[in-house]
């Protein structure tokens, strides 16, 4: 069996969350053969954070923003533009919108899509939206601004992937549509695996985003939430790791039977051979984690001090690669020296983190988003308890699901409550018995609900169920 799997913007150039899980994946499923397809925005040279495993026999990457040579295959016809024209009246409903188009492209699939920029029916629609919704905009501002929002869906679209049994998207997206609409071009299946739910963070990017300007916002987020909508329509299986995901996606998807959860999953026995230290002079905290913004290690800075104030002896460790944002690296920096927490907070780098999981006695998670933080089930493996905010499945982590019902295995707060992590670090701290249970509860749940041999017999069990 060859799986195309498909990573946008993440594995193998950035370390982590989704690349840190498709590696584990692909290493782990030996008799499965793999082809590795990266999207990146612009053609750059990039150097791998990952080397591959034997079984990825193929690597394929294209570029949003790039121009390609498309000229093999056939531009769109006037009988596809008129039909397409009839389809987009503004404003839409999603999930109708996309059920539209998805039948157009199941008749229409093998075309070069970018031509559409070229045709005189998107001067018409293009024109006939302009004047209806937007007359007073700059008309050049206009043009450019409806280029950059479609040419990466329309590349997405065009480009041909190398041929494979299954093809799995881990978004929807623009990897989502090249999935589809290639799995429809080979006769493929596809499926689809959300870590965080792609049409809802992008919505939030597009509310706060300053270079977008109030007209385009409600045209960027229902552009985003269609392509979610046919990528959850043409999928065979959705799968995500935590139930609360599927609270938004069924927003846009109405065909409940594809989805599953499937939870993440660590190397319980390496971990969990590694001794907690119950010891706390002094008290040791740690946040694993890039130092990246949506990290917001600003908040964890900010929960320090207090904590410092508090508990003399308290020291902060903030495990991971600091390169990948170095202004927001800097901006860090200079807060701590501005707390003067020099001799409190300490930049590891990228680290072997089995040699540091014994030195903590808490782990500290402070992301404004997440999916199902990898760093948290490798922590409850050595029994380290948690103070997180509550992000993706952390709260279900912390607390347990319905079916677990054993206790707490630490405490959780909302995003940016740099007070509500700081009384976190000090309840532990203060609370003995609370801690070693909640050490206790962490291995057991860890145990039960999250070992790295049931995610594999998982995502096995699902290849083979579309191949059949």
């Amino acid at each position: 069996m060859r799986v195309g799997i498909i990573f946008e913007g993440t594995y193998p150039y950035v370390t982590g969350g989704v690349s840190s899980w498709g590696n584990t994946l692909i290493k782990n499923m030996k008799d499965v053969e793999f082809c590795i397809i990266q999207i990146g925005d612009v053609p750059k040279i990039r150097i791998p954070k990952y080397t591959f495993s034997e079984n990825v026999v193929d690597y394929f990457e294209y570029f949003l923003f790039a121009k390609y040579n498309f000229s093999k295959k056939q531009k769109i016809t006037k009988d596809f533009g008129k039909k397409l024209q009839d389809i987009l009246k503004y404003p839409f409903d999603e999930k109708v919108m996309s059920d539209k188009l998805y039948k157009l492209f199941h008749d229409y699939f093998n075309y070069d899509f970018t031509s559409i920029l070229k045709s005189e029916i998107y001067w018409e629609v293009m024109l006939e939206f302009y004047k209806a919704y937007i007359p007073y905009e700059n008309f050049t501002n206009y043009f450019w601004t409806l280029q950059s929002m479609l040419l990466p869906f329309l590349n997405s679209m065009t480009v041909d992937f190398p041929k494979c049994d299954i093809y799995h998207t881990i978004t929807t997206g623009y990897a989502g549509i090249s999935a589809i609409m290639n799995g429809i071009k080979n006769n493929t299946p596809v499926i689809l695996t959300e870590h965080g739910i792609y049409h809802r963070e992008r919505q939030l990017e597009v509310l706060k985003a300053g270079w977008i300007k109030d007209e385009y916002r409600l045209a960027w987020i229902k552009l985003f939430n269609t392509i979610s909508s046919l990528v959850y329509k043409g999928s065979k299986k959705i799968t995500t790791l935590f139930s609360k995901n599927q609270i938004f996606e069924k927003e846009l998807c109405d065909d409940e039977s594809k989805m599953y959860v499937i939870p993440n999953g660590i190397d319980y026995e390496k971990f969990s051979k590694l001794e907690y230290r119950k010891e706390k002079e002094p008290y040791v905290v740690g946040l694993v984690g890039r130092v990246v913004e949506i990290k917001d290690i600003k908040t964890a800075i900010k929960a320090a001090k207090m904590v410092k104030e508090k508990i003399p002896h308290f020291k902060l460790l903030i495990i991971g690669p600091t390169d990948e944002e170095p202004e927001y690296y800097k901006e860090c920096q200079e807060m701590i020296n501005i707390f003067r927490l020099e001799d409190t907070i300490e930049f590891t780098g990228k680290v072997n983190v089995l040699e540091y999981y014994p030195k903590l006695n808490v782990l500290l998670l402070s992301s404004v988003s997440e999916g199902q933080p990898l760093v948290i089930l490798e922590a409850f493996a050595v029994g380290i308890p948690v103070v997180t905010t509550d992000v993706g499945a952390c709260s279900e982590m912390i607390h347990g699901s319905k079916e677990d019902i054993i206790g707490e295995a630490g405490i959780v707060v909302k995003p940016k409550d740099f007070v509500g992590l700081a009384n976190g670090m000090i309840k532990l701290y203060e609370d003995d018995e609370f801690r070693y249970n909640a050490s206790k509860i962490a291995k057991i749940r860890v145990e039960k609900r999250y070992k790295l041999e049931q995610m594999i017999k998982n995502y096995r069990d699902l290849y083979l169920s579309v191949v059949k």
